[in-house]
């Protein structure tokens, strides 16, 4: 019977090692996706497979909005790409906040947070 455990343990980690690499790694991404993610290239390993399918379909919806959203998605992107770890989990765990609040609230905070981006200095390169 022990044979049998260490065949299937055998079994299972040759599968796992023969699987090819998952669908969403930076260089099989289109040209295209390669192109609107590319500020987040250089993290692009460390995205959960969630968060990479929610790149992903960014990237898919990207040649269909106006001119105007793809320049908010550009900025976004890479002033999201300019933060640190710190910086980002920060983020994130505002952002978790604002989700908790009431609607009526969150629309404040939210329009609190863009008068002080546009109080805010400009960045230059």
């Amino acid at each position: 019977m022990r044979g049998g455990y260490r065949l299937l343990a055998l079994w299972l980690s040759a599968s796992l090692w023969a699987a090819p690499p998952p669908a969403s790694d930076w260089d099989r991404l289109s040209p295209m996706q390669r192109k609107v993610l590319a500020p987040l290239a250089t993290d692009w390993k460390d995205y959960s497979p969630s968060k990479r399918t929610h790149m992903l379909a960014l990237a898919d919806r990207y040649p269909k909005l106006s001119l105007v959203e793809q320049q908010r998605v550009d900025a976004r992107l890479k002033h999201w790409a300019s933060l640190s770890k710190a910086e980002r989990d920060q983020a994130r765990q505002n952002y978790r906040k604002v989700q908790k609040l009431p609607p009526e609230q969150r629309v404040a905070a939210k329009e609190k947070l863009k008068q002080a981006q546009a109080s805010a200095p400009v960045a230059t390169p």
